[in-house]
């Protein structure tokens, strides 16, 4: 992605394909909802683990994840949504969501695009979700994010009696 400050040019919006990048904005309101409806479909515990409220920052964080992957599909450019997932993953780590998580709701969010772009644009768009599932998948491995393995935890940190922290 071309820095502005550096004095290079924007990306061209007609580079890839703007066809199906205004059929996401144009569906945009709809793709949310579809997508937080598949994601839920896909993980049913959820609305379990997940109060009402952070539903509902989902379905608005939804809005900007097309827009994002628009951006992306019209500029032929990849890096809006590798980028994006990079910035993305402290915002969730914040609101205590799993990288896990993030890959159903991008999951989620494949199912529901595939309800409004032709086919051959459906793979383009998956295409770009999976190296955006591809750069999330780079921090599932960081500490706080996952329970740990209980046997090297027992091992290493004084068989793990009392201990609460993650191996």
């Amino acid at each position: 992605m071309p820095h502005p400050t550096l004095g290079l040019p924007p990306d061209d919006a007609t580079a890839g394909l703007p066809r199906a990048a205004d059929t996401l904005r144009r569906e945009r309101l709809r793709l949310a909802r579809l997508a937080l409806e598949a994601a839920l479909r896909i993980a049913p515990d959820f609305r379990d683990r997940y109060e009402e409220i952070d539903l509902r920052q989902f379905l608005r964080d939804y809005e900007q994840h097309v827009e994002q992957l628009a951006r992306a599909m019209e500029t032929g450019n990849d890096s809006f949504v590798t980028m994006y997932a990079e910035w993305l993953v402290p915002v969730y780590r914040r609101r205590e969501v799993p990288i896990k998580d993030q890959g159903v709701l991008l999951l989620g969010l494949r199912d529901a695009v595939a309800t409004v772009l032709a086919p051959e644009d459906g793979r383009v768009a998956n295409d770009y979700l999976y190296r955006w599932r591809a750069r999330l998948a780079r921090h599932g491995a960081l500490p706080g994010d996952h329970k740990g393995n209980g046997i090297v935890r027992f091992f290493w940190k004084g068989a793990g009696l009392g201990d609460r922290g993650t191996v």
